[in-house]
This record gives structure tokens, C-alpha cells and sequence, in this order.
């Protein structure tokens, strides 16, 4: 599987909410640091902590194109949060029910074979879309 196919079906993984087969992308010392500057090391820290942004939102991720080099794939991203609670302590910024967060990102994954090693992100673009009250 080429690494642009493969990050593919990581990201159908991801959308799916499917932890079991997120964390088999991830070598299990994998290092990620989000945009916000947040460092996770380990896959359990990682799946961990996505699935708690899933509890809060229903965020997807789409990809707008991504290339490899090497051990390197870049890709940028776009992501969508809709708030499905209150989440006043949400990772990118507090939000009410309803509200959603659009981000959009560039993100470098490092990888030996079929696992990802570390993953660094930088946003870029943020729109916050309050729900209409």
C-alpha cells in the first residue's frame, strides 16, 4: 500500500471513530504534537485523547491533498467540529452545543513501515461558527 493510500484509510479510521484500527497506524512510542501545541506520546495517549474529542464533537477530517517523500507524508487538512454537548474546556476552544470550529491544517507524519512514528501539526486557518440562538 503506497503511504498516500494508507493515510487514506487512516483517516477513514479516524472518521469512523474505529480506535482499534486508529491505533494500529501508530508505533507504540509515536509522538504527536496538535496545533495548539499539545504533546501526546504513546498511541493509547492518542487514542485516548481523540476519542474524548468525539464524545464532545463529531469531528471530520478531509483530505485536501497529500504527498510523501522518503519517511515523510505531508497532507493538508481540513477539519470540522460540531459540539454535540457543551464542551467549556473543549481542546481548540470552548463550545456550546450545536456550535462548530473549522480548521485547516498541515500535517507532517514521519513513518517506518506501516506506522506512524510522530505526527506534527500547524494550523492555519481557524473559523468558529457559533449556533444561532
Amino acid at each position: 500500500m503506497t503511504p498516500e493510500a494508507r493515510f487514506r484509510a487512516y483517516i477513514r479510521a479516524f472518521n469512523a471513530a474505529d480506535w482499534e484500527a486508529l491505533g494500529g497506524y501508530y508505533a507504540p512510542d509515536i509522538r504527536l504534537v496538535i496545533g495548539n501545541g499539545t504533546e501526546l506520546n504513546g498511541r493509547d495517549a492518542i487514542t485516548h485523547f481523540y476519542s474524548q474529542v468525539k464524545r464532545q464533537t463529531r469531528r471530520t477530517i478531509e483530505i485536501v491533498q497529500c504527498f510523501s517523500e522518503a519517511q515523510t507524508l505531508a497532507a493538508e487538512i481540513e477539519s470540522e467540529f460540531l459540539a454535540v454537548e457543551d464542551a467549556p474546556a473543549f481542546a481548540v476552544r470552548p463550545m456550546a452545543k450545536g456550535d462548530r470550529y473549522y480548521l485547516n491544517s498541515f500535517v507532517f507524519y514521519d513513518f517506518e513501515g506501516e506506522h506512524y512514528t510522530r505526527i506534527r501539526a500547524a494550523t492555519f486557518r481557524r473559523d468558529f461558527r457559533p449556533v444561532a440562538g
